[in-house]
């Protein structure tokens, strides 16, 4: 009986083609990703470098830029320590300080005075910032509608948005009947314009919205009584 030969396998000559897909896929992949890194939405990009910044305590909280995430106990040498996780209700404030509140301030200006707790956040600027000299309505146009995005941002944590006006009382104009017409008259109407404006927005529950006046010592300092008046904002998520 004849023995049977074993034949020599033939060495595949085209399996550098299998490399070759693999690495051409991988390139493909990496220049989708430089193009899609290429094409970018500016507006994003600046709140999101906004947002790192706040949630690192890089600026904008009191804290310096050469501190960044974390901050120095003195003692026995300086000890670094990590900056205080913050949960979900600190985090949706800082997101609402940086985004609208920031964009608010460009509109509004430098004169905005922003404080916050542990569950609210309070908003300040004079109330000539929000409306037309002597008007009670309606709210200059800029400041109108990025006031509609502060309120649609704090609903993230506040379940109450508190509109206060503070001005002294001193009379500014005669009705046609000859009565006196106060600068508290006149603030009493801006304070329920801006909370039917809060009211309105169909995001915000007309419960969720309260108002009220309270009167300041007359001035004699520079600028008009309007520039001393004051607008305060409250949102907080205290339902005490």
């Amino acid at each position: 009986m004849a023995k049977k030969h074993k034949h020599e396998e033939h060495v595949n000559h085209e399996r550098w083609v299998i490399s070759f897909a693999d690495m051409m896929t991988l390139l493909f992949a990496l220049f989708v990703v430089l193009y899609a890194m290429g094409v970018q939405d500016l507006e994003k990009l600046k709140k999101l470098k906004k947002s790192i910044q706040f949630a690192f305590n890089i600026e904008g909280s009191g804290k310096t830029k050469d501190e960044g995430i974390f901050e120095k106990v003195s003692g026995a040498g300086d000890v670094q320590l990590p900056a205080t996780i913050f949960n979900g209700q600190v985090g949706s404030m800082k997101r609402f300080l940086a985004e609208e509140l920031e964009d608010f301030r460009e509109v509004v200006g430098r004169s905005l005075e922003v404080d916050m707790t542990d569950d609210a956040i309070t908003v300040t600027a004079p109330i000539s910032k929000y409306f037309e000299e002597g008007r009670a309505y309606p709210v200059r146009r800029s400041v109108a509608e990025q006031l509609d995005r502060v309120f649609d941002g704090s609903l993230s944590f506040t379940s109450k948005i508190h509109v206060r006006v503070e001005t002294p009382n001193i009379p500014i104009a005669r009705r046609p009947d000859g009565s006196v017409v106060t600068s508290e008259d006149l603030c009493i109407e801006r304070v329920r314009t801006l909370a039917r404006i809060a009211s309105n927005n169909p995001q915000v529950l007309p419960s969720m919205v309260s108002h009220e006046w309270v009167q300041q010592p007359a001035t004699s300092g520079p600028g008009s009584w309007e520039d001393h008046a004051l607008l305060v904002l409250t949102f907080s998520n205290d339902d005490r």
